[in-house]
């Protein structure tokens, strides 16, 4: 959803399409992104610049154990000014640079890393500090992967090195400036003479002799109007202006979210592609463009740096307004510039070396994706709104009808009386616990919107007992209640920084009511999840639409210094509110729009409102991927777009799309046609009917996906980069990726009229058409290859050497698939060698983190003339090597395991409750002939083969395809099929 103005939506007033750029601020509408911009021209323009910051040897104190250090630095321009830099290097080899104002007249926001941290990082004990007379370094890794941190003194750099190789620098350009907390001075008058006058007050020009580093005058210091806005700024300049050079990397990743290319375009230098820098200030943008730096509604300031050689990244912990400056100075270099409006320095450099490590480095620090709910990676249906609980059973019973599966329905703003959330509009809404027991009945679920902002009427309750609680956010008076206008009117907004909200705020998601419950949503069921909206937050008549900077938060905090924090906070306390809601707890499931690094730990995010166009469709695969790296995977754009009316084509291959991403939901805004997959015209309708039916056949790959997210950091979805870190001709692809590690590689279809694809393929190794088994070749240098695409089938591609599981036969929902058997689909790579992995549980609650759970490996090998398919337990395996084999249980939950913390047992509750769940279809393609026997424990099975091109004769063709019916092999235990 969006907002317009709150008077004219709140009367209803048809929608205006394209965004108004008028709404938000550039970089040069900012006094503070104008500071910074201006210090990097003049730096720039001067051939003697140096940086003013610098280390006082004489302060440097090295920790008891050697494993940090700390150090004052002084700036040339304010002598008199106190920072104190602290720099330690973590286990993982992370570093870990902070800096901020010592004993100032204020202090800076620090509380951004408390909150995107998973935990505090563990410092390594291997660390020792050398001191020279010109800076301060630490050597660590094996050999041949030799790191080196070095702190220069004057002027102060630090630089990140690995194995002689700069890969990463702070301030080695000299652009560094954390403006210092300072009292304002009023001009100080002189009297003259002036002929015809009694007397005149001038002021009288002093030079400033900072000016060649600050400029000449003070530019939105203390007080900034923009339009009919004005933004007091009782503590000053706080502008934090640093750059980061990446001296040996063509190519930088990161900082969602943007609607651009996966590779971050230019922003200056000569020739820039965008004028304007890349901005992280959580907006509610209506309408965005497909093609801009502009922000939209959630920030992650990571970024990463890749060449053939290595990876390496930087994860910027601040939360206030960011305006990024990216340039190439040269062929394989890339420079970036971050102006900040507060906070205090604290930059994680994340040195790799591989993009793996990157990732694995960065949600070491900011937690994994949180494994969700099975069910909800399943298809969501959703529209601005189902207007009543039977509109909700008659979408269910036409879905049944068509055979179309679908496990939630979803509820817009439109549900609540007044748009006060937690309560019914019971003249279409009369009976909300029989309409979602309806829906689970066949087990779906529902998910319903509910919004930040509370009606300001004494009736309301909610709003009634946040009021007597004082946990609602404060104008700039600290004192007086917020009072901005959204959906519900006049409105005010919860403070999520309270901690005095947050049990509060759980009790409002109990469906039974306690005596401390008074607001507990008992016309609610344990079936119903949250969706978050408008959490940026989005505020009608706002400046910016959001919420003015000056605002007082819980602590004191101006909303200027933590404004991108905000969304996080909200779906943090719903994620844990929903999952408080049952006993033991059950996974919950929570789509946020607005977010921050570290939200992936509670539930999913979507791109917001997007177009149903082309462009947006295409632009929203790169805005997935770039969220993948950013370590937020559970992400997915609206199918169809939220706004317009798509073509049938384009609605089917927008289909193509979701089934492909790792959340998949259509939505549509209230004044579109419905366009429920039912409601299409012959053939479209069985094409999305099928399409639907592959993402549910295509669900265990997709789970053992997020599961491999869970534990390691990886992307659900990899761009080409990830899996080819060496192919400098792939670097830059974003609009074909793999899905986890099953080998699937996919092209999705973003141009109207299309009837083919062309696919990069990256190696010397076979591909096979997921439909028809047909063997593409690589090559060593890479390879296009043309793949057929009419509007039934996706550009789908098995990387040879994949094992792939998959569940075919056709249910309602996935629940009612829990027992079905396997297909497994071996994909023999030019080797004739193969390996694939499943991993499952109960889907809901938390049982996988003490070990109930099934994690299957199966390989296949070739021994002499024979092919040996087998499945072996990974868990055990995994157990055996001192690692945890669950995924992380959440952020905020009780259960949650590290490595070696579960003692896994193979034989635990959920593997005996799908010990009968069986292989009922082996597939195996590229075998090098027709075999003479099939055997199972010496049993001869029944199979058939179909000759065709084997996976090492280096030829293009249909592939050999042998077909073993019903191996009588079950999924969890041990087994070995010889094909010889």
């Amino acid at each position: 959803m969006r907002a317009l103005s709150s008077l004219l939506l709140l009367a209803a007033a048809p929608l205006a399409l394209a965004v108004k750029l008028e709404d938000f601020k550039t970089c040069d509408k900012a006094a503070f992104c104008r500071r910074g911009k201006a210090i990097a021209q003049r730096a720039g323009e001067n051939p003697d610049w140096k940086s003013p910051y610098s280390v006082d040897p004489s302060s440097l104190a090295i920790s008891s154990d050697q494993t940090s250090f700390t150090a004052a630095v002084k700036s040339s321009l304010y002598p008199e000014i106190n920072f104190g830099l602290d720099v330690r290097v973590h286990k993982d080899g992370v570093v870990r640079v902070r800096m901020d104002e010592v004993n100032g007249k204020g202090k800076r926001y620090d509380e951004a890393a408390s909150w995107a941290l998973v935990a505090e990082p563990e410092i390594s004990k291997d660390i020792r500090w050398t001191v020279g007379k010109k800076e301060v370094r630490a050597t660590y890794g094996p050999k041949g992967n030799k790191v080196d941190v070095e702190i220069a003194f004057n002027p102060l750099v630090v630089t990140l090195s690995r194995n002689g190789r700069t890969e990463v620098a702070l301030n080695s350009l000299g652009l560094m400036h954390m403006e210092h907390f300072r009292t304002k001075e009023e001009p100080q008058p002189t009297p003259e003479a002036v002929e015809g006058e009694e007397s005149a007050q001038t002021v009288m020009e002093v030079p400033n002799p900072r000016s060649w580093f600050e400029g000449e005058e003070e530019d939105g210091y203390w007080e900034e109007t923009w339009k009919s806005w004005t933004d007091s700024k009782p503590k000053g300049p706080q502008m934090l202006s640093m750059d980061i050079s990446f001296p040996n990397h063509e190519h930088v990743y990161g900082i969602p979210q943007h609607a651009t290319r996966l590779s971050l375009p230019t922003t200056s230098g000569e020739d820039s592609y965008y004028n304007e820098p890349y901005r992280l200030w959580n907006s509610d943008v209506f309408e965005y463009m497909a093609d801009s730096t502009m922000s939209l509604y959630g920030s992650i300031p990571v970024m990463y740096a890749h060449s053939k050689e290595s990876t390496v990244g930087i994860f910027n912990a601040i939360a206030s307004d960011t305006f990024i400056d990216v340039a190439h100075p040269s062929a394989h270099s890339s420079y970036t510039h971050w102006i900040s409006e507060s906070g205090i320095l604290d930059i994680f450099l994340l040195p790799g070396p591989k993009p793996a490590d990157v990732f694995k480095q960065y949600t070491g620090l900011t937690g994994t994706q949180e494994l969700p709910p099975h069910w909800s990676i399943a298809y969501h249906q959703c529209r601005w709104n189902y207007v009543s609980s039977d509109d909700v059973r008659t979408v269910q019973r036409r879905f049944d009808e068509e055979n179309i599966p679908v496990d939630v329905f979803w509820l817009d703003i439109e549900y609540a009386e007044e748009h006060k959330y937690f309560i019914w509009d019971k003249k279409n809404f009369p009976d909300p616990v029989d309409m979602a027991n309806d829906v689970s009945a066949v087990a779906r679920k529902m998910v319903v919107i509910v919004d930040p902002h509370l009606k300001r009427v004494q009736s309301y309750p909610v709003y009634k007992e946040a009021q007597e609680l004082d946990v609602l956010a404060k104008t700039k008076d600290g004192q007086s209640e917020y009072e901005g206008w959204c959906w519900s009117g006049s409105s005010a907004w919860v403070d999520f920084f309270n901690p005095a909200s947050w049990e509060w705020w759980k009790g409002l998601f109990k469906t039974s009511q306690g005596s401390s419950d008074k607001c507990a949503w008992i016309e609610s069921t344990t079936d119903v999840h949250i969706w978050n909206d408008m959490n940026e937050p989005a505020i009608f008549n706002g400046p910016e639409i959001s919420m003015p900077r000056d605002n007082i938060h819980y602590g004191g905090w101006e909303h200027r210094d933590l404004h991108n924090l905000n969304g996080m906070l909200f779906s943090n306390q719903t994620s844990q509110a929903v999952r408080a809601r049952t006993d033991p707890p059950m996974r919950p499931f929570v789509l946020t729009r607005s977010f921050f690094a570290g939200s992936q730990r509670f539930g999913a995010m979507w791109t917001g409102d997007n177009l149903g166009t082309w462009e947006h469709m295409a632009v929203g695969i790169k805005m997935v991927l770039s969220l993948n790296l950013a370590g937020f995977s559970f992400s997915g754009s609206d199918v169809g777009g939220f706004f317009g009316n798509p073509e049938p084509e384009m609605l089917v291959r927008w289909y193509h799309v979701g089934a492909f991403t790792p959340f998949f939901r259509a939505h549509a805004h209230i004044d579109t046609k419905r366009r429920e997959p039912y409601l299409l015209d012959e053939p479209y309708k069985s094409i999305v009917r099928d399409i639907l039916r592959l993402r549910y056949s295509m669900l265990p790959i997709w789970y053992t996906a997020f599961h491999e997210s869970s534990v390691n950091g990886m992307p659900v979805v990899r761009p080409h980069f990830v899996v080819f870190p060496e192919d400098e001709a792939g670097f830059a692809i974003d609009d074909q990726y793999f899905v986890g590690s099953s080998g699937l590689l996919v092209k999705p279809v973003t141009e109207k009229g299309a009837t083919e694809a062309q696919v990069y393929l990256a190696d010397d190794q076979v591909y096979y058409d997921y439909f028809t088994s047909h063997a593409y070749r690589g090559a060593a240098k890479g390879r296009n290859v043309t793949v057929p695409a009419p509007l039934d089938r996706v550009p789908l591609l098995v990387r040879g050497g994949a094992v792939l599981p998959t569940r075919e036969r056709p249910r309602r929902s996935s629940p009612l698939m829990r027992r079905d058997p396997f297909t497994l689909t071996v994909a023999l790579d030019t080797a004739g060698a193969a390996r694939g992995t499943l991993y499952l549980d109960d889907g809901e609650s938390y049982g996988h983190a003490a070990g109930a759970l099934v994690w299957r490996e199966f390989t296949a090998a070739r021994r002499g003339r024979a092919t040996h398919v087998a499945s072996a337990d990974l868990a055990a395996a995994a157990a055996a090597h001192g690692q945890a084999p669950t995924a992380n249980a959440g952020a905020g939950a009780d259960v949650g395991v590290g490595t070696g913390a579960v003692v896994y047992d193979p034989q635990n509750a959920f593997a005996d409750e799908v010990r009968a769940v069986r292989v009922e279809k082996l597939v195996v393609l590229g075998l090098e002939r027709r075999p003479g026997t099939v055997t199972l424990g010496g049993a001869e099975l029944e199979w058939e083969f179909v000759p065709g091109v084997a996976s090492g004769a280096g030829k293009e063709g249909a592939a050999a395809r042998l077909v073993v019916k019903n191996p009588v092999a079950s999924i969890v235990g041990d087994w070995e099929i010889v094909i010889q």
